[in-house]
């Protein structure tokens, strides 16, 4: 027969035991790839055997680290409470992984645009190989942010029995900007016959109060949406992301998204959304300046195949 001190102690140790399996662990990977390496980093609860595992792809070229997993407000912790297995992914040329021999060179080399959608996808396909062998799963969730989510949309596509769900979040496709906001984000871009300029940097130098700015511009002056600790603690994260920045509270961004974006807001998608397949949510902010607000529109026009099989 168990005592109350036997009794007592079983209980401390399971209070014990759930008090650690709801903890959330962190793991950091280098993935090899073409003589550079992929940093991935994992989170998941402690004692998460989940089948649930998703990737994140992060926005114009910001460190995953940062649009995921700043202190107090991560992506990354939500999900792994909620029993997801949760992996983010930097390109190479960003946050912890390698940085290309180009973008060492101060100042940057003229017309070599690093990072492109389709080097990011292959650089994906490594990274989710990698993951699918760690966590034992045949395929893998995708949620991309902003440019994010044309990678996340290209790689479906491509590798549709990868991906079992795709959330684009704030995604870009085939759209035109604002008159207001084209001074800023297209013009500068601006080649021979309106083609993006062959004489741009392979990238550039850009500050926080850079993106601090484009955030105001979207705020429209209604602070209510986010608090100034938030935007703080955000803007603490950026700056610490890059390890190598030439200018200070700044990080290097490659130019290869840049271009493929310019292409994007002038009307020229550079995939073919109607070979989609994969069950896909579409999300965007009513204030997002830079969404395609009529992506959920060519999405429900593209023909699904309903026949059972």
């Amino acid at each position: 027969m168990l005592n109350f001190k036997t009794i007592t102690l079983i209980l401390i140790n399971a209070f014990i035991t759930n008090a650690y399996a709801d903890k959330i662990i962190s793991k950091e990977y280098y993935v090899p790839y073409n003589n550079q390496k992929i940093h991935l980093k994992e989170k998941k609860l402690s004692a998460s055997k989940s089948s649930k595992v998703i990737v994140l792809i992060n926005p114009l070229s910001i460190p995953s680290l940062v649009a995921f997993d700043v202190p107090n407000y991560s992506l990354m912790d939500a999900l792994a409470k909620r029993g997801f297995d949760v992996w983010g992914i930097d390109f190479i040329g960003e946050g912890k992984s390698s940085y290309p021999l180009i973008m060492e060179s101060n100042p940057a080399p003229i017309g070599i645009y690093p990072l492109d959608t389709k080097e990011a996808v292959k650089e994906l396909h490594q990274g989710v190989n990698y993951i699918t062998k760690v966590t034992d799963s045949h395929s893998v969730s995708i949620l991309g942010w902003s440019w994010g989510a044309v990678v996340g949309a290209m790689y479906s596509i491509l590798y549709p029995e990868n991906v079992n769900n795709l959330i684009l979040y704030g995604a870009m496709y085939s759209s035109h900007l604002q008159k207001s906001i084209e001074p800023i984000f297209i013009k500068p871009f601006s080649g021979k016959n309106n083609d993006f300029s062959e004489n741009l940097p392979a990238y550039q130098n850009i500050p926080w109060k850079v993106i601090n700015t484009h955030w105001n511009m979207m705020l429209r002056g209604n602070y209510t949406i986010v608090t100034q600790r938030a935007i703080s603690d955000v803007a603490n994260a950026y700056v610490n992301s890059d390890p190598k920045p030439f200018l200070p509270n700044s990080l290097r961004r490659p130019m290869g998204p840049m271009k493929d974006l310019y292409n994007i807001w002038n009307g020229h998608p550079i995939y073919d959304i109607s070979k989609l397949k994969t069950s896909t949510l579409v999300i965007y902010g009513d204030q997002d300046l830079f969404a395609d607000h009529e992506l959920y529109s060519k999405l429900t026009n593209v023909k699904v195949n309903n026949k059972l099989s």
